[in-house]
Formats: C-alpha cells, sequence, structure tokens
C-alpha cells in the first residue's frame, strides 16, 4: 500500500466521526468542523489536523510506515489539541484489523504550544502495520 493510500485511508476512517470533515477534493470544511488534510493543516477552520505519512528508515519490505497527526484545538482554548488528540487515541490506537491495517498503535506525542493566533497544537505519532492480504484466510 503506498503513502497516499494510507492517508486517505486514515483520513475515511476519521471523517466517518462527527464534526470531522475529510473532503480532499472539496468544498473547504466550516467554522463548525473540524478540517482533516492530506499533509499540513489549512489556516481555516481553527480546528485542524493534517495526515503525513513519514519513515525514519526505508524499509525494504515497506509492511509497516509511521504516520504523524498534526492536530491544532481552537482559538484561547489550551485544551483544544488535546481533546482532539484523545479522540484520535480512541478511534485509531488498537484498532481492529481492516482497512488494510493489520494493526495501529500510537508510539509518540509532543505538545507545540500555541501558534500566533492562540490556537494550541500537538502532533501525535502512530506506527501503522499494513495488513498481508495474501496471508488473510
Amino acid at each position: 500500500m503506498d503513502d497516499e493510500t494510507i492517508t486517505n485511508r486514515l483520513g475515511e476512517i476519521l471523517g466517518q466521526l462527527p464534526t470531522f470533515a475529510w473532503r480532499p477534493f472539496g468544498p473547504d470544511p466550516t467554522d463548525l468542523e473540524i478540517g482533516l488534510y492530506y499533509g499540513a493543516v489549512q489556516d481555516k477552520p481553527d480546528r485542524g489536523v493534517g495526515i503525513s505519512v513519514y519513515s525514519p528508515a526505508d524499509q525494504p519490505d515497506l509492511l509497516a510506515r509511521r504516520v504523524q497527526f498534526d492536530v491544532r484545538g481552537g482559538r484561547g482554548q489550551p485544551f483544544g489539541a488535546d481533546r482532539l488528540a484523545g479522540i484520535l487515541f480512541t478511534v485509531l490506537d488498537h484498532r481492529p484489523r481492516g482497512s488494510g491495517f493489520a494493526s495501529i498503535l500510537r508510539t509518540s506525542f509532543t505538545r507545540l504550544g500555541a501558534d500566533t493566533n492562540g490556537r494550541d497544537r500537538r502532533t501525535e505519532n502512530y506506527l501503522i502495520t499494513l495488513d498481508n492480504q495474501e496471508a488473510t484466510p
């Protein structure tokens, strides 16, 4: 599974949550929604999550990938990013096998503080093991 497919599948999973908006081809999320983005978080709406696949080292088998979620809360809400990250954790960490993923595990997170608009940020890092479709009964 390539990085684009992984990112899209994660966006689709999270986009099923109430108020989370995964619309890579538009329309843009409203101010009442939590925008989900391929890569960088956009400036609007205030609350958003960017999804980026990365790897600390090349792995020839490509059976595992790391994904970073850049989480941003609402203006003036020092707890905003933490609350969104908690939702991600509840939905993704130890998620049952499916959507081409054998397992998903959070490996770390880092608080980044507020941006210049008073929107708290943090990053969440997950290890995703891809499903071996040939081994599935």
